[in-house]
């Protein structure tokens, strides 16, 4: 049977400021970005420019100090204070013979950049070159730049702006004062004149890097120094916050608003019974409790939000995760990173996912976003390995829950993962994977499974290990679970690649994986403390009402009718029956979408299952019963798809003036509306013509 969308009923409107536009910049965030502009990254002014009200800005400039707070425990932010401090002198010293604030010239910006130069010397009454300045700094190597640098900034004839001098681009020319009588101002003469005011200031006017003789006409390191000033932000300031700051702004409170935690994550896609589940570990880079008493306590709230390629949300969940640990305990782990981990069973498709991890005792927070692909079903019946999981060891599983999910479980084993992949020279290394539908490769034999340690420092491998633990999934035949461990007491520290191959009988790979990980030089604790959930067991009502709601959402009404049925078999409730309604409304059933929507608003009146009869009354040409309830819908809130659809019942009763105010009063609301426009002017004529 064709599939048929929802309808207006089920559409969200768009808040208020979005349908107005984005609010006017204000004065104070005007003269805050022209400040900030040679320390921004190009991420952060991206991030800006899209964001849409004054407050939601002043939120990203609280982000944005501090991120460059270099004491963030101290109340004071040294680099804002001493930054403003820049600005001021800037906007007094360097805007006289500017139409603009000081901080807006070229000097200004530099000064901005890189603070006060180690010396400024002024050639400003020389009578062979025009007015200019030369600043010396000493430069920081580890950002690109020399160890010591120039810059000159010169008036060009004498008069405007001060200028940065280029030697590569305008060579020394530029700051001599043309020869009377018309002699030609060549580059030697140029130099000279230079050299009579000063030798150094000569020797910069060829080279910012001290002691160089460029050769020929230009300096590329001139050019390069200053090229490097200008990526300084790029280099100097982590701008993770920004690259998620769209996706969590609306969830953090102004006081959380500048105490954003970088944060290690790993996100990895994994079978169980033939479903895809998406398994996460997230480690913020510390963690602060409080105390109560002998207790130490910290409460969070984790955000998912699971969008797919279009930007429509397939799933969100907000949970609250308490933890309470005893002294004891809090002693025994508080050198280990604290890991959040779980899972959750994904439909095919790309999607974008969205983690936010909020620390509601010590006011901080952490997020991250990537991309997660689950493979479509024809794909998922090819053969296939999964992405490698490292980790640093393995716990069975107490019989009770080998029937139970939690995040890195599999085949009746906990496998203890860190999201940073870090090992020392004492770890053992162990690596896992998943292999599936084997049989579909036509291999005379089954394949064997071998790790190859690859060293990326030498590009070389370092050693081969045979990975013998292979045994079927006890969930889905189909499937291998595959794993393997190995000493590290004999790798070196550096970068290393986990290459995990299937080969055949000769040798050949047919199917091959890999992951990166570290060995460190110093013996530290790489393992961390986790906290993951126990859910129900697959197939059950908490994993397949998850999956019936992603599928109506991507417009699957097939699959999440089939869904939301097995889940009502093991267990009925409400809202999963209220969903089971939109979906056969979705595919045109209407009379049985009533069967389930009616008995659940007979016995709990409810908006939605109202919105859900209303359609399909609407669709079945029962104008007078749809009017029923959207009227009772009207009485309560105001929401301009039930507004418009009981203009059409209306209508179809050959009511226009009662569908003309309802017109009215929706486009009053939302005026971008061209189809309901075009009604309303209809049915003006038509409630004339009555």
């Amino acid at each position: 049977m064709k599939a048929r969308a929802l309808g207006v009923a089920f559409s969200i409107l768009f808040v208020a400021s979005a349908l107005a536009g984005p609010e006017k910049l204000s004065p104070e965030l005007k003269v805050w970005l022209e400040d900030v502009s040679p320390i921004l990254t190009r991420t952060e002014r991206a991030v800006f420019q899209k964001l849409q009200t004054n407050a939601e800005r002043e939120k990203f400039v609280r982000f944005f100090w501090r991120m460059r707070d270099p004491l963030p425990d101290t109340t004071a932010n040294e680099f804002q204070k001493e930054y403003e401090e820049r600005v001021r002198f800037a906007d007094q010293n360097f805007g006289r013979s500017s139409p603009k604030r000081g901080s807006q010239t070229d000097r200004g910006y530099y000064y901005l950049a890189l603070g006060p130069p180690l010396e400024r010397n002024f050639f400003t009454t020389q009578s062979e070159i025009w007015p200019l300045e030369l600043w010396f700094y000493k430069g920081a190597v580890e950002y690109g730049l020399p160890d010591y640098f120039y810059l000159i900034f010169y008036q060009p004839e004498g008069i405007g702006d001060y200028r940065l001098y280029s030697p590569g681009v305008e060579g020394p020319e530029k700051l001599a004062v043309p020869i009377m009588g018309g002699g030609t101002m060549n580059r030697s003469r140029a130099v000279e004149a230079i050299r009579k005011a000063s030798s150094e200031l000569a020797s910069a006017a060829l080279s910012y890097m001290p002691g160089e003789q460029p050769m020929g006409m230009g300096s590329f390191s001139s050019d390069t120094i200053i090229a490097s000033v200008r990526g300084l932000p790029e280099k100097k300031f982590s701008d993770t916050y920004a690259k998620s700051y769209m996706s969590y702004k609306d969830y953090i409170e102004t006081e959380y608003s500048d105490n954003y935690l970088q944060s290690a994550f790993q996100v990895k896609m994994f079978r169980e019974g033939g479903q895809a589940f998406v398994h996460w570990t997230i480690e913020p880079e510390k963690m602060n409790f409080g105390t109560l008493g002998s207790v130490i306590y910290a409460s969070f709230e984790f955000v998912l939000r699971l969008e797919d390629s279009r930007g429509g949300t397939l799933f969100e969940k907000v949970e609250e995760i308490p933890l309470k640990l005893t002294l004891e305990q809090y002693k025994a782990h508080e050198r280990q990173r604290f890991a959040f981990q779980d899972l959750l069973a994904v439909v095919p498709g790309e999607h974008r996912a969205f983690f936010l991890l909020k620390n509601k005792t010590g006011k901080d927070f952490s997020s991250f976003e990537t991309r997660v692909v689950t493979p479509a079903e024809q794909e998922a019946g090819q053969a296939g390995l999964s992405a490698p999981l490292i980790f640093h060891a393995r716990e069975a599983v107490p019989d009770a829950q080998k029937n139970n999910l939690k995040a890195f479980v599999f085949g009746g084993w906990q496998y203890v993962v860190g999201a940073r992949n870090e090992f020392t020279t004492a770890s053992t290394l162990g690596v896992f994977v998943q292999a599936w539908n084997l049989g579909k490769l036509g291999l005379a034999a089954p394949p064997a499974f071998v790790l190859d340690i690859v060293s990326l420092d030498a590009n070389q491998s370092v050693g081969l290990v045979a990975l013998s633990d292979v045994v079927a999934d006890p969930h889905d035949p189909a499937t291998l679970l595959v794993s393997g461990t190995t000493s590290l007491k004999d790798v070196k520290p550096g970068y290393y690649r986990a290459e995990i191959s299937a080969r055949d009988a000769d040798g050949r790979t047919v199917l091959a994986q890999k992951e990166n990980f570290v060995v460190l030089s110093q013996p530290v604790p790489v393992v961390p403390w986790g906290y993951a959930r126990l859910h129900g067991p697959f197939p059950g009502p908490e994993h397949l009402k998850i999956l019936a709601s992603q599928y109506f959402l991507t417009g699957d009404y097939e699959r999440a009718r089939d869904a939301f049925e097995k889940t009502l078999k093991i267990k009925d409730d409400p809202a999963t029956r209220l969903l089971l309604a939109k979906t056969l409304y979705g595919l045109g059933l209407f009379k049985e979408s009533l069967g389930h929507a009616l008995p659940l608003y007979e016995r709990a009146p409810d908006r939605e299952a109202a919105k859900v009869i209303a359609l399909d009354y609407a669709a079945l040409k029962d104008w007078n019963s749809a009017l029923t309830y959207l009227d009772k819908l009207m009485a309560e809130a105001t929401e301009v798809p039930v507004l418009n659809l009981a203009a059409e019942c209306h209508l179809a009763l050959d009511r226009p003036e009662k569908a003309l105010p309802l017109l009215q009063k929706s486009l009053s609301l939302v005026p971008d509306q061209p189809a309901i426009k075009a009604l309303e002017e209809k049915t003006r004529k038509r409630a004339g013509q009555k």
